[in-house]
């Protein structure tokens, strides 16, 4: 097994069978979710690195920090094409932001098994199935909700992911499945760290999956979910700090 492929799966905790197959993808995918978090601390304070593999392989497993969707599934896509899986990174419009001129700055990965195709995502926030995700229009549950892929053309796409959580509905993307490559992938770091209407550039987020739910911090709140009850408490710029080392691993200056 490559190296960093036993380092990453430290870093996560990973202890399922090394010879990852399709069955495992699920651990595989809860544990990279429970301990590498979602976060934009490179974009706020002006990390301008570019993307390439072994760039996310020193930020994600040496540095043991996160990432935005550009960063965490292109890494997960190289694992699981070094696994042997059938993948391609594509892009997709986050619902809303075909309104914000940021169309296509969503990453996520395609993945075939059997002749079925699959979405695999471990990059979107919170908002994570936890598993593959089939384009049989099967919901797909995990602690964040229900997902599911449906097939309708659109302006932005062929497919659409919804969400379901408390009964309703929503659409959480628009995409399609013409491959991208790591060009791509610096277009949209390049949008998202420097557009006006980019939601990750304004303050500080961290967003991480837990057994029972997920937790988020921002620069004043705290918001835990568990078992879908939250709890959102105010917190000063110290219990920032110091809330992002003891809950995302993460020292701040």
């Amino acid at each position: 097994m490559n190296p960093w492929i036993e380092s990453l799966f430290k870093r996560i905790q990973y202890r399922g069978d090394k010879n990852v197959q399709f069955e495992d993808l699920s651990e595989l995918m809860l544990q990279f979710a429970k301990h590498v978090p979602f976060e934009n601390i490179s974009i706020i304070q002006g990390e301008d690195l570019a993307i390439h593999a072994d760039q996310l392989k020193r930020k994600i497993i040496d540095q043991k920090r996160g990432g935005v969707c550009y960063e965490l599934n292109p890494i997960f896509y190289n694992l699981l094409k070094e696994l042997g899986f059938d993948v391609q990174m594509i892009s997709a419009t986050i619902s809303g932001n075909e309104k914000q001129d940021l169309i296509g700055t969503h990453i996520a990965i395609s993945l075939i098994h059997n002749q079925e195709k699959y979405i695999i995502d471990v990059g979107f926030g919170s908002n994570l199935a936890l598993k593959p995700i089939p384009f049989t229009g099967e919901w797909v549950k995990s602690v964040t909700g229900e997902y599911r892929v449906r097939k309708e053309k659109t302006k932005w796409g062929d497919y659409i992911l919804e969400k379901a959580r408390n009964g309703e509905v929503e659409i959480s993307y628009f995409f399609d499945l013409k491959p991208i490559d790591e060009s791509y992938l610096n277009h949209v770091k390049d949008l998202i760290t420097n557009h006006p209407n980019s939601p990750f550039n304004k303050s500080l987020l961290l967003a991480k999956i837990t057994e029972k739910g997920h937790q988020t911090l921002t620069e004043n709140s705290y918001t835990v979910t568990q078992n879908g009850e939250k709890n959102k408490q105010s917190i000063d710029s110290t219990q920032f700090k110091q809330l992002s080392k003891d809950q995302f691993g993460i020292v701040l200056e």
